[in-house]
């Protein structure tokens, strides 16, 4: 039996109904942001899989994650969170193992790709290697340690960066008044912020962040010699998309809007995964997942101040200087 068949009958949410779904646009509601990782992942299979899905998009820069409404339908404060019906479903990788297993059986497969078990096998062992990564960890840890960067691209530019790394610092102050307020959510608000403490010691500690980096190194190697494997014009696994190549492009792009790129497989480094990256940004599901130039300025543009993160006023310089950025851009 497959591991995410074992997984998900553990989960008391899917023990009420192990019939697959079938579904239209309005029963699936995707709550989301088009910037998180997270989602992007969840959207990407959402579009691979050609699954009608009504996106609800959460402001995380306003911590409309942690409002009162969207904690009674995520305790954790978290998204994405898929809507199925009468459904709940947190976290991406249950989300993407419940697309798999219990929507309609003709959507296209994510993991159950191929009838080999090698295949099969070696499917799972690369979506839990790039999973295991801790992508937030990278993101942040690069705003505190720019020198180990290339050029950050949209949405990750200077002022922006900026930003998001003084709405970090004051992530654990505003989790613990957030468990005040909201005492049905109190116990895990308050885990969230403890771990935002030790994360912290991370971020600030350059040669803890350069040992994140290197385990990423060490993944980056391995993916390499795989695809070095595999025959051309095959995917990561086999010669069918799967949900490590999911996994792996949402990556990809992470790394290349932090500015990593150039540490981790350009200039020759690692050549299979350059022409990787260049063949997957050509997939429609990758499109309409990552947002594009005219995306950046319409955000840019309805931005208001984060009140939550306690920095307005850097807020209001990083939006201005952020569109600036922009018509550069564009005029040159």
């Amino acid at each position: 039996m497959h591991f995410a068949q074992k997984y998900l009958e553990k989960l008391p949410i899917y023990q009420r109904n192990v019939q697959t779904t079938t579904v239209n646009k309005m029963n699936v509601v995707i709550y989301c942001n088009y910037y998180s990782f997270y989602s992007q992942k969840v959207l990407m299979a959402l579009y691979e899989k050609n699954v009608d899905f009504v996106p609800f998009v959460v402001d995380i820069t306003k911590g409309e994650q942690y409002s009162s409404w969207f904690l009674e339908i995520n305790p954790r404060g978290e998204i994405p969170v898929l809507k199925v019906k009468d459904e709940i479903i947190s976290d991406s990788t249950r989300i993407m193992d419940y697309l798999e297993l219990y929507l309609d059986s003709g959507l296209p497969p994510l993991i159950n790709v191929s009838t080999d078990e090698k295949v099969l096998n070696n499917i799972n062992k690369y979506r839990e290697l790039i999973e295991a990564l801790p992508v937030g960890v990278i993101t942040v840890g690069s705003f505190f340690h720019p020198h180990l960067c290339g050029r950050p691209k949209l949405p990750f530019v200077q002022p922006v960066r900026e930003v998001l790394k003084t709405g970090d610092l004051g992530s654990s102050k505003n989790l613990r008044k957030l468990a005040v307020e909201n005492p049905k959510a109190r116990g895990i608000l308050l885990y969230k912020a403890e771990i935002q403490d030790k994360k912290h010691e991370i971020l600030a500690n350059e040669e803890e962040y350069l040992k994140v980096l290197n385990v990423v190194d060490d993944v980056f190697s391995l993916i390499e010699n795989e695809l070095q494997n595999q025959n051309e014009g095959n995917w990561l696994c086999c010669e069918k998309f799967s949900i490590a190549d999911v996994n792996l492009a949402i990556l990809l792009q992470r790394l290349w809007e932090l500015g990593l790129e150039d540490r981790f497989w350009t200039g020759g480094k690692r050549p299979h995964i350059t022409n990787y990256f260049y063949r997957v940004k050509q997939r429609d599901s990758f499109k309409q997942t990552i947002p594009n130039l005219l995306f950046h300025i319409k955000m840019i543009i309805s931005s208001q101040p984060p009140a939550y993160l306690g920095a307005a006023g850097a807020a209001s310089i990083g939006v201005v200087a952020a569109f600036v950025y922009i018509i550069r851009k564009i005029t040159s």
